[in-house]
């Protein structure tokens, strides 16, 4: 019984365990809004105006047509990848969004804007 365990409980749980995993992690890979939601909302706030605490830190209202002429994508992506002048703003790649969800986050931010 014990050579059982050992050679089919532990790998089939290995094997469940891995799976279960890897579509945890990847269901929310390439979801923006989610991806948003954890990692901009709270200082951007659901709207793109900024949330009352991001408010204080300085963060621009994404609503804001002249914001929004004001940066390009490339600006945008360059803050989102190397940070602000605002030294309580966090690059997305240490909050762990991914290089190629950075695109998408800028649509989004765009659609603030009516774009």
């Amino acid at each position: 019984m014990k050579k059982f365990f050992t050679y089919c409980a532990i790998p089939v749980a290995t094997i469940c365990s891995l799976y279960l995993g890897f579509s945890t992690t990847s269901a929310h890979a390439g979801d923006i809004k989610k991806i948003y939601k954890d990692t901009c909302e709270l200082c951007h706030g659901p709207d793109g105006k900024g949330s009352e605490a991001g408010k204080q830190f300085g963060v621009p209202d994404f609503t804001n047509a002249d914001y929004q002429k004001s940066r390009t994508d490339a600006d945008m992506k360059k803050s989102m990848t190397e940070g602000t002048k605002n030294p309580n703003y966090v690059k997305l790649s240490d909050l762990g969004v991914d290089a190629a969800d950075l695109d998408p986050l800028i649509k989004v931010v765009r659609a603030f804007g009516g774009k």
